[in-house]
Parts: structure tokens; C-alpha cells; sequence
């Protein structure tokens, strides 16, 4: 309860501070700085050096190696003096003399990698290079086998950080593509080695006797036992405490035990599973039960969970007492509602996973697209498609291991807005299907629908470019956290530049439109001046001008149409077969009306449409050009365009002529 009232008040101080008025918005920012007030409002409102401070307190000079207390200590006070005087202000030394230099900023990096976070504090005269060095420090991993992300671009290890106008607190990503996965084989004992575990990834294979089914799991050394058989349960409907294993150590008796200290192999480890039968007496009053619970109308779930309604004695049964849940869809069959929908998937899907997990966007696909894209280009994100299959093995161990880290959700958070559904159900299925058809086309419809249910889940990414949607990258299920970030980051890189470049064209272009409103607005004035004497004159002069103005608008259109029919053709142009495809290919050379030579491979099955659009796409559509043969002489533009080319009776090498009709 204090907790919630000092938060209340510190969401209340920052509201007053930054004018921020969306509560939500409020908190997703004041979460992000784990609830420091200070670092939310620096964050939020931008730098500026203030007055001098009556009493500064001194700078420290750079450190080779920062001490992370100290340097924290430091800040803390600079903070405390900027919020008594100035919020969000940064604090300016005195500076003694027109020799003097300003002293360095410090700069606090957040560094994330895998399942740990390292502080690093430099002041701006450091390089890229030395935060990889703090980095090998912590974490022992060489410099150059670090592969740094989060900044604009890829920075050399010589860039200095002044010159990269950073801010005071910046959120970077570290990446080891180059870098094995540790393994348990080293010479460990005692704490140093369940602590070095810990952040190890244990492959369990569990094998279910009853079914005769091993499922291949991977799980972080963090993760305790109960929490394994719990996802086991997800897997085989086998509650918890109905469980009997055959594998784990003899030390693993708490099942509170985390996988690093319970004394399983590492990196893998085959276990065992199977439902306990119940004793015959035990037995008859659960079939009691159940058939009152029949009679009264309750379901089998709800008499899966009643262990506690009959007396069983310790010498026939003991089993752990474990409260466990069946797991729910995360859409229930035939949801007709898109936000009914949407708010069952988030609240289901925080059930079985907890509150780690990306933010789903609450609504229909449309209002999702709409929230994403149709925007100004500043305020534009990417879209997350988020598809999942509770028939797919991958599916529970993509969101529990994957999707829901921290910093998976902390960079998605930023970066996109994420719209799930799930494609379990037949029914929830077409009805997605149907929204892709009318959002995306027929064909991207039949992409998703051909995916079967072990291909799942799937994250498409998605993109607004040039007024279309287009999909960056699908990633499936099988991808690990340093994969899955490596693409959230390439698709980011690729959004900004294409972000940057429309941006740069809407300000051009209303920069235009302004211009246009004061000509106009001249020209009224003048016009409105000068009306008495020569309306008629200027009325002729007006009609002329819109008559070009309109000529010119249609001939760009039509040039425009011309262009945008020829880039589609030469899209849904099939790939050029290479020269040692096993099928009978034909060697085209098409000369051009202006000498030119154009060649290229095609298939003998392949349509004439084919070649005709080929030719279209180079600029050269058949309602204004013939495309004619050399022997025999035959206008091909005039013949049916689903006969292939072997009909025709082309030679392997042919020479088409291009001709003006």
C-alpha cells in the first residue's frame, strides 16, 4: 500500500513537470526508468545548460576504469541540484577563463544481454571501444567478438562518443553471433559454479512413457523445477501433482530448486514423465465424484482441481499438493468480436506466461493498421503480427523463452506495435484470413494459410512504404533471443531510413503547399485589385492556367500509371532460370526500337504473357509496340498469350523485334 501511494505521488510530480496528461503514457515512461523520477523527467524534456550554480560541486576527471558506486553517488547529487533549481536542466560548471574547456558529460549505458544488464558509465571523451572493454571486464567475452547495437548505425570502435550525440542515458543491445554457448564442462565448485549456471541454457529432452512422445526443451539455468513441470503440464494435460518423473537428481527434492543448483547435466539432460495411476479405492470416489459432478452439471475441469473434496489416507496415496490450472485457449472457438478477442488473448496470455510480455495491441487488425500507419511519417511504427498455434510444441517454448524476455519486450515496446492472434481454431483462423485478404490481398492470404500447424508461431513484421504495406521479415518460432533481436533491429534500421526519407518528402512537400497558399493568396489580392478593369481578361488567364495545370496533372498521372503498371509487371516476373537448369530453357534477344539488345533466359513452359510482360516492363507496352518474330514473321502480341513458348515452336536461341505500331 505505501509502495502504490509513493507511486501515485511520483506519477502525480511527473505529470506536473513534463504536461504530459495520458496516464498511461506517464507510466509506460516512468516504468522504463524503473520509477526514478529524476531520470523519467531527463529523459522526457530536453537538455538545456543552466545559469551558474551558486555552489557547483566538482566534476570528477575521466576514469580509466569508472568505479559504477562512486559514478552513480555522483550523479544522484548533479540530479538532486538540477531538481531544485531547474527540472531537466542539466548542471554547467563555471568555466574560470576563455582557455578553460567544458568538462566531459557522463554518460550512462544500459547494456543488455541475454538474461543480464550491465551498468557502464564513461564520460563522452571515451570510444566505442572502451565500453567493449568494461563489457570484457564483466562478462569475459573478447572485444572483438562483441557486436554492440542501439546506436544509429554501426559505430567503428575508434568513434568517440561526443561525436555521436548521445543522450544522458542510453539502451544498448549486445549481440554474440560469433560467440559458442557456454557449456557446463569447466572446472567449477561450490556457488561459483551454480552461479555461472544460471545464465546457462539447459536442453532438457522430456519423453511423455504414456504417449510415447519426447519433447525437446530448452530453458535458462534460472528457471526452477516447478516452473518446468508446469510448462510440461501445457504439454502433456498431465497436472502437476498426477506427475511421476523418472531423471532428476537425487538432490532435486525442492521443487523450488532452480535447474543451475539442482545437479541436472548440463547442456543436456533426457527425463522422464508419466501420469500416477490412483489406488483403486481412491479411484472409486473420484468416479463418484466426477458422476455427482455430472449429475450437478459441473465440467471435468472443475473436478480436476477439487482434490481437497474427499478423505484419502496417507499409507494409500501422498503426492505433492500442488494447485495447478488446465490452461485456457488464448481465443476461445468463433470469437466474433475483434476486441473481445484481443482482450481474452492478453489476459490469457499473462496467465500462462506472467506480466513479462509484450504489449498487444487491444482491437481489430484494422484499428492496429490504422494506429501504425496511417499517421504522419514522425509518428509512424513498425507492425508486429504475432500468430500462435497451441498445437505447435514451439509455441509455448517461443513465448516463455523468447518472445517474453525482458529486453525482448523492452525493445519491442519502443519500436513496434504488436497485434496477436491465434490461429488455433479453424473458425478464429479464416476469420484472420479474411482480414489479410482485404488488408494485404489474396495472395498474402494463401501464404499464411499454407503454414501448417507445427510451423507456428510466427511474427511477421511489417511496414508502411511508399502509401503499401509491405512485410520486412517472418520470423519463426524456432529463432533464439540473440536471432530474434539481431532481425527486431535490422527491420528498425530499415524502417528509420525509409521513415527518414518520407519525413524529409512530407516537410518538402508541405513546405510546397505553403508556398502555393501565399502565391494564391498574392494572386487573390492582386486579382481582387485589379478586377474592375480587366475581370474578364484575368478570368481567360485563370481557365488557361488551370487548363495546363490539368493537362500537366493528367500527363503525370498518366505517366505515373504507366510506371506503376510497369514496376508491378516486372515484379511478378518468375526469376531468370540459371543457365544449368535441367529444364529446356529459350535464349530471347529482343532488339528495341533504338538498336538496344535486351537477352535473357526462359523457361520453354513458360506463357508468351510471360515474355510480353518482360518486354512491357522495360517500357514497352503492347497496346503502343509490336512484338514481332524472325522466322517465321509473325506478330506475337496478336496471338493467345497462354501458349508457352515451346507451342510456339521457338528455338532455344530467338531474336524478337520490338516495333512501333
Amino acid at each position: 500500500t505505501t509502495m502504490a501511494a509513493d507511486r501515485e505521488m511520483i506519477l502525480a510530480d511527473f505529470q506536473a513537470c513534463t504536461g504530459i496528461e495520458n496516464i498511461d503514457e506517464a507510466i509506460t515512461l516512468l516504468e522504463q526508468n524503473d520509477w526514478n523520477l529524476v531520470a523519467a523527467i531527463n529523459g522526457v524534456l530536453p537538455e538545456e545548460p543552466m545559469q551558474q550554480a551558486p555552489s557547483a560541486p566538482e566534476v570528477p576527471p575521466p576514469l580509466e576504469s569508472p568505479n559504477l558506486s562512486i559514478v552513480g553517488q555522483q550523479l544522484q547529487q548533479m540530479a538532486g541540484m538540477a531538481g531544485t533549481s531547474s527540472v531537466g536542466s542539466a548542471w554547467e560548471p563555471v568555466m574560470a577563463g576563455p582557455m578553460m574547456r567544458p568538462p566531459p558529460r557522463m554518460l550512462e549505458f544500459k547494456v543488455e544481454y541475454r538474461e543480464r544488464t550491465v551498468d557502464v558509465m564513461l564520460d563522452d571523451t571515451s570510444t566505442v571501444g572502451n565500453i567493449k572493454e568494461v563489457l570484457q571486464a564483466e562478462l569475459g567475452i573478447p572485444t572483438d567478438k562483441q557486436n554492440l547495437r542501439g546506436f544509429s548505425q554501426d559505430e567503428p570502435d575508434d568513434a568517440v562518443l561526443s561525436s555521436l550525440n548521445l543522450p544522458r542515458e542510453n539502451r544498448l543491445f549486445l549481440l554474440t553471433p560469433d560467440l559458442p554457448v557456454a557449456s557446463g564442462s569447466q572446472e567449477m565448485d561450490g556457488e561459483s559454479d551454480v552461479l555461472a549456471k544460471l545464465g546457462m541454457d539447459f536442453k532438457l529432452t522430456v519423453r511423455d512413457r504414456d504417449r510415447d512422445i519426447s519433447y525437446p526443451l530448452s530453458f535458462p539455468g534460472s528457471r526452477t523445477i516447478r516452473e518446468v513441470k508446469c510448462d510440461v503440464y501445457s504439454l502433456t494435460d498431465i497436472p502437476v501433482r498426477n506427475q511421476i518423473w523418472k531423471g532428476w537428481p537425487q538432490d532435486a527434492k525442492d521443487d523450488d530448486m532452480t535447474l543451475a543448483g539442482c545437479g541436472i547435466a548440463h547442456p543436456a539432460h533426457n527425463l522422464e514423465v508419466w501420469r500416477q495411476h490412483l489406488p483403486g479405492r481412491f479411484s472409486s470416489g473420484v468416479e463418484e465424484e466426477r458422476r455427482q459432478r455430472h449429475a450437478s452439471g459441473s465440467s471435468t475441469e472443475d473436478f480436476e482441481d477439487a482434490s481437497d473434496s474427499f478423505t484419502v489416507d496417507d499409507n494409500d496415496l501422498s503426492f505433492t499438493d500442488v494447485v495447478t490450472r488446465k490452461p485456457q485457449p488464448l481465443m476461445p472457438d468463433n470469437m466474433e468480436d475483434e476486441y473481445d478477442a484481443s482482450v481474452h488473448f492478453t489476459s490469457e496470455f499473462t496467465e500462462r506466461y506472467g506480466e513479462c510480455h509484450p504489449m498487444f495491441y487491444i482491437g481489430s487488425l484494422e484499428d492496429a493498421m490504422k494506429e501504425a500507419f496511417q499517421k504522419p511519417a514522425k509518428d509512424r511504427k513498425l507492425l508486429a503480427l504475432y500468430l500462435h498455434h497451441d498445437q505447435s510444441v514451439q509455441s509455448n517454448i517461443f513465448c516463455s523463452q523468447v518472445l517474453c524476455r525482458e529486453s525482448i519486450v523492452s525493445y519491442m515496446s519502443q519500436h513496434y506495435l504488436i497485434f496477436a492472434w491465434d490461429m488455433t481454431f479453424d473458425s478464429n483462423k479464416a476469420r484472420f484470413l479474411g482480414h489479410i485478404s482485404r488488408q494485404y490481398g489474396s495472395l498474402a492470404a494463401q501464404t499464411v494459410r499454407n503454414y501448417k500447424a507445427d510451423e507456428y508461431p510466427l511474427l511477421m513484421l511489417v511496414m508502411r512504404n511508399r502509401g503499401a504495406s509491405e512485410v520486412l521479415k517472418v520470423v519463426h518460432g524456432n529463432n533464439t533471443v540473440d536471432e530474434l533481436m539481431s532481425t527486431l533491429i535490422n527491420a528498425v534500421d530499415v524502417f528509420t531510413e525509409n521513415q527518414r526519407v518520407e519525413m524529409q518528402e512530407e516537410a518538402e512537400r508541405e513546405e510546397r503547399e505553403r508556398m502555393k497558399r501565399e502565391q494564391d493568396e498574392a494572386y487573390q489580392v492582386s486579382l481582387a485589385a485589379d478586377r474592375a478593369k480587366e475581370e474578364e481578361k484575368k478570368r481567360k488567364e485563370q481557365e488557361e492556367r488551370e487548363e495546363a495545370e490539368r493537362a500537366q496533372r493528367e500527363a503525370r498521372e498518366a505517366k505515373e500509371e504507366r510506371e506503376a503498371l510497369r514496376a508491378s509487371l516486372e515484379d511478378t516476373l518468375p526469376a531468370e532460370p540459371p543457365e544449368d537448369c535441367t529444364q529446356p530453357l529459350i535464349n530471347l534477344r529482343v532488339r528495341l526500337p533504338d538498336g538496344e539488345m535486351l537477352q535473357r533466359r526462359f523457361l520453354a513452359g513458360n506463357a508468351l504473357e510471360v515474355v510480353l510482360n518482360y518486354v512491357h516492363s522495360k517500357g514497352f507496352p503492347p497496346n503502343e509496340y509490336k512484338l514481332l518474330s524472325s522466322w517465321p514473321k509473325r506478330d506475337l502480341t496478336s496471338l493467345s498469350t497462354s501458349q508457352t513458348l515451346q507451342q510456339l515452336g521457338m528455338n532455344p536461341q530467338e531474336t524478337l523485334f520490338v516495333q512501333e505500331k
